[in-house]
């Protein structure tokens, strides 16, 4: 029995669509149909939600449903409008924080890992200047304080509000590269040290990078994967096989 499975882009901007279907794609049953969908013109063409999105999401999923759509996993670590989502629907949804935590579950206590862009971002992504939203997220999940800790990874080389500014109306796909390259870069130095802390002094048996644009990056560890001292959870891949599970449970 084929199962069709939207992966829902909660922004306005779509050069993350392909990526994010290549990898989820490669973890799914050979039976499930994956599709990528973002916000659309009507969203501001930024790469993170925005306040004030969620009357679209809403939208974008309920067509999903009326498309024939078995389930939707949200494409964000922020979980965006899950909740509205998911009252909106009769369809199981999912989102990568509330997949990962869970299924961390299996593993023990997990470290999360958000990144910290430049304070230049701050005006844009206040939640980054500290860690108020992911101790929220992890309490709002089931974890206690002895069950996860938090360890930020700093992105230095990511593209600027300029950069964003000035490249995603006339070259998507190099803006695209850029941020997946930082992210990269970072995961493997930065992101490596963090980790390597995170088991040795924290006791994590799980590591969360908590952002999406990460999921290229952990893919594309391979044997590498093992420096980190702990599996690393893929931000795509926990929400896309968490929603295709939900159905498979079902007898879909």
């Amino acid at each position: 029995m084929t199962r069709r499975i939207l992966v829902l882009s909660p922004w306005g901007v779509d050069y993350m669509d392909k990526p994010t279907a290549e990898i989820a794609g490669r973890h799914v049953r050979s039976d499930t149909e994956l599709e990528v969908r973002n916000l659309g013109d009507v969203a501001p063409p930024l790469p993170w939600p925005v306040a004030g999105m969620a009357g679209r999401a809403v939208e974008v999923a309920r067509q999903a449903e009326a498309d024939g759509f078995d389930g939707i996993a949200i494409g964000c670590c922020a979980d965006p409008f899950l909740q509205d989502i998911r009252a909106a629907v009769g369809i199981p949804v999912s989102a990568p924080s509330e997949s990962v935590i869970h299924a961390s579950r299996t593993y023990g206590k997990l470290t999360i890992l958000p990144r910290r862009l430049s304070d230049a971002y701050l005006p844009l992504i206040p939640t980054q200047g500290n860690f108020d939203f992911w101790n929220g997220t992890a309490r709002k999940n089931g974890l206690g304080d002895g069950d996860y800790t938090l360890r930020a990874v700093p992105v230095p080389k990511h593209p600027s509000p300029e950069d964003l500014e000035r490249y995603t109306p006339t070259d998507p796909g190099l803006l695209r590269d850029l941020t997946i390259d930082a992210m990269t870069e970072a995961l493997r130095t930065s992101g490596l040290e963090q980790a390597k802390l995170a088991t040795a002094e924290d006791g994590a048996a799980a590591l969360y990078f908590a952002c999406a644009f990460w999921s290229t990056g952990i893919e594309g560890l391979g044997l590498d994967a093992a420096e980190f001292g702990a599996p690393v959870l893929n931000p795509v891949v926990a929400a896309t096989t968490y929603v295709e599970q939900a159905l498979v449970a079902q007898g879909k």
